[in-house]
């Protein structure tokens, strides 16, 4: 797991987790292990991490191992369920999100450039 990356295991840390988007935006990622897409993406994500530490948290869910914490984002968030998943929530909202073949670097990139890096 890279530096800077925070494993969310309870409901409690997803709720700290998303109230900390009040001060810095996180980028929160559903994770499962079992699906090849949701490994690819994981990579890419690990990748944008080491490399975009700044001004941003980082957060991962596993969403067979902790599913609990998977079925309460999608009821805190109001999003829907995708594996794998990536969101970016700032002031407690998501205000982006993707599945599957479109998490890539390069879209993480204007995603930050078009939300954050205004």
């Amino acid at each position: 797991m890279a530096k800077g990356l925070k494993k969310i295991t309870t409901v409690d840390e997803l709720d700290k987790i998303i109230k900390k988007s009040n001060k810095k935006p996180v980028f929160i990622f559903k994770h499962d292990v079992t699906i090849a897409e949701s490994e690819e993406a994981y990579h890419i994500y690990i990748q944008f991490i080491d490399e975009n530490q700044e001004d941003l948290m980082f957060a991962m869910v596993d969403v067979r191992e902790y599913i609990e914490v998977s079925e309460e984002i999608v009821e805190i968030l109001e999003i829907n369920h995708e594996t794998p998943q990536l969101m970016l929530v700032m002031e407690e909202e998501v205000v982006w999100d993707d599945q599957q073949n479109n998490i890539t670097f390069d879209i993480l990139t204007e995603v930050v450039n078009e939300f954050i890096f205004i």
